[in-house]
């Protein structure tokens, strides 16, 4: 047999074994606040915790605990917080909020009066003739 031949027929059989592996894959959907963790237990260090509702990759389950996939995020996710239904929970409605822009704060302007030069003091001349019997200005 030559090697091309070898080659192919470890490959067919390769493809052959690794199918039921990926046909077994499913997807599911969180039914609660749930930890994605790096094993199978609670042993294990947490990876993410995922929200209620979101749809992730079942790879495989070894008893109460089911390897995940979602968005790119692999880790070990209890049976008890999956479901293969689809989520019944209600989409999300996204209100915009109302934007207010505001001029910055900025205190009033001091304006200092306009000078005006001081009243000249009314001082009588000294030479001042006038008619007899009225005062001087």
């Amino acid at each position: 047999m030559t090697h091309k031949r070898i080659l192919s027929i470890i490959f067919i059989c390769f493809g052959v074994l690794a199918w039921p592996a990926y046909a077994a894959a499913y997807t599911a959907y969180t039914t609660g606040n749930v930890n994605i963790r790096t094993g199978p237990g609670t042993g294990y260090a947490k990876v993410a915790t995922l929200a209620p509702g979101l749809r992730v990759d079942v790879l495989a389950c070894e008893g109460s605990w089911c390897r995940v996939g979602y968005q790119g995020l692999r880790g070990w996710l209890s049976v008890n917080y999956i479901d293969r239904a689809v989520s019944t929970r209600p989409p999300a409605v996204v209100i915009q909020p109302t934007i207010v822009v505001r001029p910055p704060y900025r205190p009033p302007y001091y304006r200092p009066p306009a000078y005006r030069p001081p009243p000249p003091y009314y001082r009588p001349r000294p030479n001042c003739r006038i008619a007899p019997g009225y005062p001087c200005p």
